[in-house]
């Protein structure tokens, strides 16, 4: 009797999400274990489907067990998406495949991009492919800058921009001559010219060579009669 079952080496195989034809499971005892060389079909339920991305799948006996290992994946149909593209036109991918796409133009990912990729799993796509309005973020318009310029002149500044500052001649700053516009504003501030100490001086009212020089002394009567 040990002889008639030796050969006899997979049994009734387990499948999460999936099932044989109902008879094998009523007459368990007749067909299982089966031996090496046997062939079996199974079915994966609705919305699931096997490795190759098929409903039904086709497994061997083999000396080491079932080949390939019947399993039953989730399967993940192509998503909805407003505003954006996908690249490909599968209806339903496998698991572990990935999924394209790309937005409109005015429109961006989750993570700022054109472009992202997601991923089927076992327990669906590894997030939602989605395509937002770009909201662009503007900085106010910049003042002139007394003794000196900038450039570019813009009406609307937009994130990102980066303006650069200059000043006249004798004339300058101490620290950064250019700002940035971010999403919360100018940063830093615009920068203020500054005029060097040589420029002060020269900017004292000079005295004309015929000018004549009267002392600010004061003296007492007594004094002026002697």
């Amino acid at each position: 009797m040990y002889y008639v079952f030796a050969d006899k080496l997979c049994d009734l195989p387990q499948i999460e999400n999936g099932r044989i034809a109902p008879y094998y499971y009523s007459f368990k005892s007749y067909y299982f274990p089966m031996r090496e060389g046997k062939k079996l079909s199974y079915s994966c339920v609705a919305g699931y489907t096997t490795e190759t991305g098929t409903q039904d799948g086709r497994i061997t006996c083999t000396a080491e067990g079932w080949s390939p290992v019947p399993q039953c994946y989730k399967k993940c149909n192509k998503p909805l998406l407003e505003h954006g593209i996908f690249y490909g036109t599968e209806t339903f991918f496998k698991i572990h495949e990935e999924l394209q796409y790309k937005c409109n133009q005015g429109y961006h990912t989750s993570s700022g991009g054109t472009e992202d990729t997601v991923r089927c799993q076992s327990d669906g796509w590894s997030s939602q492919p989605s395509c937002t309005k770009k909201v662009e973020k503007t900085c106010p318009p910049l003042g002139g800058i007394e003794h000196g310029g900038f450039y570019p002149v813009k009406k609307i500044y937009e994130e990102g921009d980066v303006v650069h500052f200059y000043c006249e001649e004798n004339y300058s700053f101490h620290e950064f001559d250019l700002i940035q516009c971010y999403y919360f504003g100018w940063y830093p501030d615009p920068p203020v010219c500054e005029g060097s100490v040589d420029k002060k001086e020269s900017e004292a009212p000079a005295l004309e060579a015929d000018t004549s020089i009267t002392s600010s002394k004061t003296y007492r009567s007594e004094e002026m009669s002697r």
